[in-house]
């Protein structure tokens, strides 16, 4: 018997692009969300995303910016001062 999944739905914005490999960081209702590794991306549009980890689906509804949604080139985050 295979297991289902989890779904999520919120509505928030993304901390850094979507990489498959990489976790996914997200604002959403005041927290802060930092998921296990994407393992794949099955929709993406300048208004909302449907990403999967290894246990759940989330829909996330981008605001206030769309475009961040998601990287088609792999990204490495250099640390900050």
């Amino acid at each position: 018997m295979k297991k289902m999944k989890k779904n999520v739905d919120l509505c928030g914005k993304l901390m850094c692009p979507i990489t498959i490999g990489k976790s996914a960081i997200f604002a959403a209702g005041g927290q802060l969300y930092h998921t296990s590794r994407v393992i794949a991306v099955h929709e993406s549009d300048e208004e909302h995303i449907h990403f999967e980890t290894a246990n759940t689906h989330y829909h996330l509804s981008i605001y206030p910016f769309p475009a961040a949604a998601i990287c088609p080139l792999p990204v490495r985050l250099a640390a900050c001062a």
